[in-house]
């Protein structure tokens, strides 16, 4: 009988291991924490240029979201390169936006991402 109960537990432990385990794959694979947190951020494709990024940067911060922390001697303002600034930008009106897929598109230039893009000092929400 006691080989029968380690049986048992051995594969109710193997069952639960699966279960929780896919699980995980699952919340991962769409980009949630297993407590239900939603990490997504809105970024530029890496093969998108610098004008195209201006443009999305100048359009972003034309749309009401404050853009003051990417300004020289803001928060985010450095590295002051167009990349940076404009992902900054884009993030936070994807953010305004409610975090929907279609408004991380800007022109085809943009992705979404489970990366989270803070440095040290600029930390993104």
């Amino acid at each position: 009988m006691k080989s029968l109960s380690s049986v048992s537990f051995l594969l109710l432990g193997t069952v639960f291991f699966h279960l929780f385990s896919s699980t995980a794959v699952e919340a991962a694979s769409k980009g949630k924490l297993l407590h239900g947190e939603d990490k997504r951020y809105c970024v530029p494709k890496p093969e998108a240029s610098d004008t195209a990024l201006q443009k999305n940067l100048d359009w972003a911060c034309g749309q009401g979201i404050d853009c003051s922390p990417i300004q020289p001697g803001g928060i985010c303002g450095d590295p002051a390169t167009v990349r940076f600034r404009a992902q900054f930008a884009m993030n936070s009106y994807y953010r305004k936006e409610g975090s929907v897929d279609s408004a991380c598109d800007f022109s085809g230039t943009a992705q979404i991402t489970h990366v989270d893009p803070s440095s040290e000092k600029c930390k993104y929400v």
